[in-house]
């Protein structure tokens, strides 16, 4: 009954028809892709970065709680800290997050970001900072009795000022 009905609606011209329309490639068969091997080297680096100091693509750093005796006006109690991470604005940050002794969370929620640092392990998050200032954070987990003092604070700064900072920072 099945093959009758098949006749029916279904003739075998037809099959043989749709078989081979489904077969037929739109793509031009004597091209090969072409591959090649690229290296970052192979992308040219902005004049602006050539004429001085290497700029440094991995760097890590300690800051400390600035204490009420060395509060200055202006400062923020207990989020501001005696060396600022700068980074430049409109451009892709990749942190990679650690932890030497205890769980930590390196969070700064004026930037969205927030991932947890465990020792032993490196987690990755993205950032890309719009605009210019000064972003503070803090760490957001229960890590212990100064568990309340471990603030970050993150200065944003246009590239060309970033260029600057770090050709002076990072020529020593």
């Amino acid at each position: 009954m099945l093959s009758s009905m098949k006749s029916l609606f279904c003739p075998a011209d037809r099959r043989e028809q749709s078989a081979a329309a489904a077969t037929v490639t739109l793509a031009p068969a004597a091209r090969k892709p072409k591959v090649q091997d690229v290296r970052a080297e192979d992308y040219p680096t902005p004049e602006k970065y050539l004429e001085g100091a290497e700029i440094p693509t991995y760097y890590q750093f300690q800051s400390n709680l600035v204490t009420d005796e060395d509060l200055k006006p202006g400062m923020v109690r207990n989020l501001e800290v005696d060396k600022r991470l700068t980074l430049p604005t409109r451009t892709h940050i990749r942190f990679l997050v650690t932890a030497q002794d205890v769980l930590h969370s390196f969070s700064i929620p004026s930037l969205g970001m927030k991932t947890d640092a465990t020792p032993g392990r490196i987690n990755r998050i993205n950032t890309f900072i719009q605009r210019e200032g000064v972003f503070y954070g803090q760490c957001s987990e229960l890590c212990g009795t100064l568990h309340g003092f471990m603030p970050i604070v993150i200065e944003a700064v246009s590239p060309e000022t970033y260029a600057a900072h770090a050709r002076k920072w990072y020529k020593e």
